[in-house]
């Protein structure tokens, strides 16, 4: 056939072997021709940067395929998806028990890491239930039910509640050890148990080669004892050694201590321990200690000697408390009788099934809070048991499909990750009317809780949750401390935050002339006039920064820790914008050269080198032009115009023949692709939305929805609304639970 010939071959041959080798057979008996006939109905094959058949000869050829081989495509063939209980991943379960009873507790946090499909950790199918996850439950549980009914564990008396200490270096974690910072600073988050004061007491530490000051300078610093005037003598040498610098600790953003600290020129703790006391409201508050001039530092590593100790920093914040501490506050006021508890048991069922709940549901609550009474416990306990065994109850922890309520919290935990507001509940019966669901999911959007949505739809989607596992080699890169990559990840959230909040275009994704940065990554990144610690917007001009593709948190997360890799962010961009992932590489395909990399020969050569294999040069061609053109950006993320001895050269080439070149290049090639990318992102966010993986029979709904907003200006919101008033999001089908609750 000479389209296969001309178009298909190339790939799917027994030389290349590349996913199904037997088109080249033409065996009419083969299951690939459905899929096939979708690929090429779709436009996802041939690959992008492969040459495209005119439009005729694709309708020639998927008619041809329906006529003579008789195959329909696997949409019209697939059988309608089945809908599985899904259980609450780790984010849903502490953001519906945040919701439900006020408490801070985020007790999932102890939870089994959460299983993921296509690429989510919210899919249905893969979201078991294991034995060590119900031991977990049934702990949470009592944990959660004592809270709500008896307010939060208080200590018995103040004391030292946790010590937090910044790691000495990138690769020495400890239990409490907080981000490393080469500015100094110790930063954190800490649930306080009750409301009260509490004493958040730090000391500072100086290192301070003897390079500075005169000989009797330097023997006075060694000296104990000094009398006053030596120790007027010697402070002029501290001040010489490093200028004092304020020291600021924030509590939530407010400052609540202020100290200037001295040089010195031996390694010793300044000001022993500084303290300050503050009056705290019970629950999960974030702190931070450090020196805000630092952020406009041109060099971090001006605070960092050359045996690699930092001359300024926090050595440890204790918190120690709490101090005429308030009686702990229950979030369920006391009850005085049997009829006032079970009217509390059938309201916090009512909320945690996220349903009504009928007399089958609410008998053995009561019974059991009963037999609690019964047995002489108080009321206030029973209430606590009853509250327990609903927490564990599949009702609580599993969502069914098969009633209009089900949407409501297929809605909520779309765009909250939690459990449905009362108005949502209330307006449940009316959620297949599109108007209405239209207006609910607008008021949840405009809502603080739908920050969730980027944390975790965009989280996952860009890989962001893997960035810590993704580090640069802190010898190879030491400007990118902790504190830079978590700027870099903050600043790739914000961006995405101000697409939805703004309601701007998603091709913004792709080329946005805006970005979000504090003073350190300003800095990183050679961006000027932004100082301090507080992230502000700032327009760009698109040469060096613009769109995801040049943001520091994706090009740290597509190279190795050592070296950039050209085929791991054009996988990448594949993958994640266009949805063409590459398939995987054939067997016994040898590992790439490294040695003397960028002295002997670069990258980009020794890749070439690599891809002379025909089987390489099918996928390699793709990726390889793709990740080129980042190669101004090095491992870490920042911008470079060498590697090595070698000039960087930012051309690539797609197998069709188009060029380009360095980012700008990239972007205009995206942007070409404008129609795949939309696709890609509303395959990826209706997984999301549904809670299991596209199918075949969901392909008219994504194409109608991609259609629907490209007319629409390609607007955030749009592509949610459409997507809540999808058929395949309303579809109200029995679910099949059971099998994945082991």
């Amino acid at each position: 056939m000479p389209f296969v010939a001309s178009h298909c071959q190339r790939c799917h041959n027994d030389t290349v072997r590349m996913a199904n080798p037997e088109l080249a057979t033409l065996d009419t008996s083969s299951a690939v021709w459905p899929k096939v006939l979708d690929k090429l109905a779709t436009g996802r094959m041939p690959p992008a940067g492969s040459p495209r058949p005119a439009p005729a000869e694709i309708a020639a050829v998927t008619g041809w395929i329906e006529r003579t081989l008789g195959v329909r495509s696997a949409a019209a063939s697939a059988k309608p998806p089945h809908m599985t209980a899904r259980r609450l991943n780790r984010a849903e379960y502490n953001n519906t028990i945040r919701d439900l009873f006020g408490v801070s507790l985020r007790p999932a946090d102890e939870f089994p890491l959460d299983d993921a499909g296509y690429g989510f950790d919210n899919i249905g199918d893969v979201l078991s239930v294991s034995p060590l996850l119900m031991e977990k439950y049934m702990t949470a549980a009592r944990a959660v039910s004592r809270a709500a009914v008896y307010g939060p564990a208080a200590p018995a008396k103040p004391g030292k509640l946790v010590r937090f200490m910044t790691k000495k270096s990138q690769d020495d974690p400890t239990p409490l050890a907080l981000p490393f910072s080469n500015r100094g600073a110790l930063y954190g988050r800490f649930d306080f148990p009750v409301t009260g004061y509490y004493e958040l007491r730090m000391r500072v530490a100086n290192y301070r080669p003897r390079t500075t000051g005169t000989p009797r300078q330097r023997e006075l610093s060694r000296k104990r004892n000094l009398t006053a005037a030596e120790k007027a003598e010697l402070s002029e040498a501290n001040r010489l050694s490093y200028p004092p610098v304020k020291m600021v600790l924030t509590l939530d953003g407010a400052p609540v201590l202020s100290e200037v600290v001295e040089g010195n020129i031996d390694y010793q703790y300044a000001h022993g321990e500084s303290v300050a006391r503050v009056r705290i409201t019970a629950g999960e508050h974030s702190f931070r200690a450090s020196y805000p001039e630092f952020a406009s530092m041109e060099d971090p590593l001006d605070n960092v000697n050359l045996d690699g100790r930092r001359k300024l920093f926090i050595d440890y914040l204790d918190i120690v408390g709490p101090f005429e501490a308030e009686p702990p506050k229950p979030a369920i006021a006391p009850c005085a009788d049997a009829a006032c508890a079970d009217r509390v048991i059938a309201q916090y069922a009512r909320r945690a099934y996220r349903r009504p709940v009928t007399q089958e549901d609410l008998d053995p609550l009561l019974r059991l809070a009963a037999m609690v009474r019964d047995s002489g416990d108080s009321v206030a306990e029973s209430i606590r048991v009853a509250l327990q065994a609903m927490l564990v109850s599949p009702h609580f922890l599993f969502q069914f499909a098969g009633s209009e309520y089900h949407l409501a919290s297929r809605l909520s935990y779309f765009l909250w990750s939690s459990m449905p507001d009362e108005a949502l509940v209330r307006d449940a019966g009316r959620l297949q009317d599109p108007a209405v669901m239209e207006a609910h999911a607008r008021r949840m959007l405009a809502d603080g809780k739908s920050d969730a949505l980027i944390d975790n739809f965009v989280g996952q989607w860009l890989g962001l949750r893997t960035l810590d596992k993704r580090k640069p080699d802190p010898r190879a890169f030491p400007l990118a401390d902790d504190e830079v990559l978590e700027a870099m990840r903050r600043e790739t959230l914000l961006f995405a935050r101000a697409i939805l909040r703004e309601n701007r275009s998603v091709l913004e994704f792709l080329d946005g002339r805006y970005t979000y940065v504090n003073g350190p990554l300003a800095r990183y990144y050679g961006i000027g006039g932004v100082d301090g610690e507080e992230f502000q917007r700032v327009e760009l001009d698109g040469e060096q920064r613009g769109g995801l593709v040049t943001q520091g948190s994706v090009l740290t997360l597509s190279s190795y820790a050592t070296r950039t890799s050209p085929v791991l962010r054009g996988r990448w961009v594949l993958e994640s914008l266009l949805g063409e992932a590459p398939p995987p590489p054939p067997p016994n395909i040898p590992a790439l050269e490294e040695g003397k990399l960028g002295e002997a020969a670069s990258l980009r050569q020794r890749l070439e080198q690599h891809r002379a294999n025909p089987s390489c040069a099918v996928c390699h061609d793709q990726m390889d032009a793709i990740g080129f053109s980042l190669e101004n950006y090095d491992a870490a993320g920042a911008w470079r115009e060498r590697d090595g001895r070698f000039a960087i050269d930012n051309g690539g080439k797609m197998p069709g023949g188009e060029t380009f070149h360095g980012p700008q290049g990239l972007k205009g090639l995206l942007q070409a692709r404008r129609d795949a990318f939309l696709r890609n992102l509303t395959e990826k966010m209706l997984t999301y939305a549904l809670g299991r993986g596209v199918e075949p029979t969901d392909r008219e709904t994504v194409e109608g929805i991609a259609a629907r907003t490209a007319a629409d200006g390609y607007r955030f919101s749009t592509l949610v609304m459409e997507i809540v008033k999808s058929s395949a999001f309303r579809a109200e089908g029995k679910a099949q639970g059971g099998e994945n609750v082991r």
